[in-house]
């Protein structure tokens, strides 16, 4: 819910998109040349944000699978998070810096799609906002008259996009390679 929350944010009234980076090298073009090309879109949604809001510039990268498999192989430009090989990924997960943003690899993502985002210091430079009004309710345990037992559980937030121009999103085509 979250994801859809951000991209429609983003497609909607968010900063200008930045297109689709195609993974598939040109003829002629080293693929160590291509990976650069990446670079170069996130500096263009970074300057997209920057332009909508006046405010900040891109500071994170939420990336799907395929995505973030392009971006560790940055080279210099791709600084991994330490103890990174200890935890065991259950979800989202902070991969490292990519030129001083953070990259957080996302399983539920679309695997192909990047998000891009600035994520200020307070409210006034938040983008979107997620206020759990109730963490975790249980009800109590009941027994029915075959033995089961049954218990159940209820989580509700709230979901608010506050400043769309915080957010873009591109798509990595990595299907050629």
């Amino acid at each position: 819910m979250i994801e859809a929350a951000a991209i429609s944010a983003a497609g909607a009234a968010g900063a200008a998109g930045i297109g689709t980076w195609v993974a598939t090298p040109s003829n002629g073009q080293e693929w160590l040349w291509k990976k650069y090309e990446l670079l170069d879109k996130v500096e263009k949604a970074s300057n997209a944000i920057f332009a909508a809001t006046l405010r900040g510039m891109c500071n994170f990268l939420v990336c799907g699978n395929n995505a973030a498999r392009v971006v560790r192989q940055l080279g210099e430009h791709f600084k991994p998070a330490p103890g990174l090989d200890k935890v065991v990924p259950t979800g989202p997960i902070v991969l490292g810096k990519l030129d001083g943003r953070t990259v957080i690899q996302d399983p539920f993502l679309t695997t192909n799609r990047i998000i891009y985002g600035y994520r200020g210091d307070n409210y006034l430079y938040a983008g979107f906002m997620y206020a759990p009004y109730i963490p975790l309710f249980a009800t109590p345990t009941i027994t029915l008259a075959n033995l089961e037992s049954q218990k159940g559980f209820l989580s509700s937030a709230g979901f608010k996009v506050i400043n769309a121009g915080l957010f873009t999103f591109g798509t990595v085509d990595v299907s050629g390679l």
